[in-house]
């Protein structure tokens, strides 16, 4: 009977149980249904649609009361009244602005922060069929549908009569960056048709009008604008290339016989999925071990971060084979798109190796930042913002120097040039494979 009784209490626990999950889901998925009816009527009504412009300002509301609660120090640069002031007046002109408007002034907003780590995405799947680099003369494009083929190596002058000077100038400030390394390694990701519009530049239609100079030739070209399910037909496919970030596996390495070289690529912090790093490195270390090495080349070009800690059986190597063989010389590769953990990785390598030679362009990555990032949806259009919730100091942790705009600076400064690009000439290891 007592079996029977506990029994028949469990039983109504569990349906009870039941029960409040099944409210629980509902509530959940009546939510969602909800957060979709107002994305899709913010998305497809304009300024005219009170309804519209209500969820517009609910949203911006929401981003005023809780980003200063969950950015570690979002005042550090701009002030909370500015911050509140910017965010007033685009409350009141919501229903003179479009979407696009709206949005950008958002990020203008979150970009004032100045952290890299701190940022709003609300690209709305339109892209050209382009793809651009900024060497130092400007931006060029290095790569295009084949149906544009005679645009690749070109540089930009302008979009729909719009000239380069006055687009890079309205993009930067949708930037959050703290070096000017950043900003040439984000703004060509930039160069898309929704920031143009919101910035003014055109209005929402098929095409652009580039206008680009090769070869002291200028020379307009009408240039689609695709669509999100839509996919360019690129004339050239380099999958990995150092001078514009692009490679293939998180971390690899070969040993150059003709220079007696050891080149180790670092391109994530993070274990690969078929082989830990770890495992990469004792196997990269017997290797070294067993040959005959006057230099390590550590490129950190490409890597814009993860988890600091991964490195650490490479640091820890490193540092025990530099006390025995004192002749090694070690260099370290670095550029505009190293970052985040990336730059815990030279701090690192800096320590087991005191007399590393520094060699490329100065960080995007700062030297004091903040970063360990999460990120919240505003509730009615669900774009997503992400944001800091720790500073680093590696100027105090690893007694650096700060020389520039919160940048590491190489000992030598080298940046390769749309030639090098053009004749896939890798500058910045030619120049440590030649001295």
């Amino acid at each position: 009977m007592k079996k029977i009784r506990i029994f028949f209490i469990l039983m109504i626990i569990f349906i009870l149980m039941t029960a409040c999950n099944a409210d629980k889901n509902h509530k959940v998925n009546s939510e969602n249904t909800a957060n979709i009816s107002n994305r899709e009527t913010i998305l497809t009504k304009g300024n005219e649609d009170e309804k519209r412009n209500e969820l517009l300002r609910e949203d911006i509301e929401f981003l005023r009361k809780e980003f200063p609660k969950k950015h570690k120090n979002p005042f550090s640069i701009i002030t909370e009244k500015e911050f509140n002031e910017r965010l007033s007046n685009l409350y009141d002109n919501v229903d003179k602005l479009n979407n696009y408007q709206i949005f950008i002034e958002l990020g203008k907003i979150i970009a004032s922060v100045k952290d890299s780590h701190t940022s709003i995405n609300y690209w709305d799947g339109k892209s050209y069929p382009l793809e651009f680099y900024m060497f130092d003369d400007g931006v060029y494009i290095i790569n295009a549908d084949k149906s544009l083929e005679d645009m690749v190596y070109s540089k930009l002058v302008s979009i729909d009569n719009i000239e380069y000077k006055d687009i890079i100038s309205e993009l930067t400030q949708q930037i959050a960056y703290e070096n000017e390394g950043w900003i040439k390694y984000m703004l060509p990701n930039y160069l898309s048709p929704a920031y143009l519009y919101g910035l003014g530049i055109g209005v929402d239609k098929e095409s652009s009008v580039f206008r680009v100079e090769r070869e002291g030739e200028l020379k307009d070209f009408e240039v689609p604008i695709l669509s999100y399910a839509q996919t360019a037909n690129l004339s050239n496919n380099r999958f990995n290339d150092k001078i514009t970030g692009k490679f293939g596996k998180y971390y690899d390495y070969k040993y150059m016989n003709d220079n007696k070289a050891l080149y180790f690529e670092y391109n994530v912090c993070a274990n690969d999925q078929y082989q830990r790093f770890a495992k990469f490195n004792a196997s990269m270390f017997e290797d070294i071990e067993s040959k005959d090495i006057d230099k390590i080349i550590i490129d950190l070009r490409c890597n814009a971060g993860g988890n600091s800690e991964i490195l650490n059986p490479f640091t820890n190597k490193l540092k025990s084979y530099i006390k025995e063989n004192k002749d090694t010389k070690v260099y370290v590769l670095v550029g505009r798109q190293t970052f985040s953990s990336g730059m815990f990785a030279i701090f690192r390598i800096k320590e087991a190796a005191p007399k590393a030679l520094f060699i490329g362009e100065s960080t995007g990555g700062a030297i004091n930042c903040y970063g360990e990032i999460l990120s919240f949806n505003l509730p009615n259009s669900q774009i997503p913002i992400q944001y800091s919730t720790k500073y680093f100091e590696f100027s105090k942790t690893f007694k650096y120097e700060v020389k520039e705009m919160n940048a590491f600076v190489p000992e030598i400064l080298l940046s390769p040039s749309i030639d090098d690009y053009i004749n896939e000439n890798d500058a910045v290891l030619e120049y440590v494979l030649n001295n």
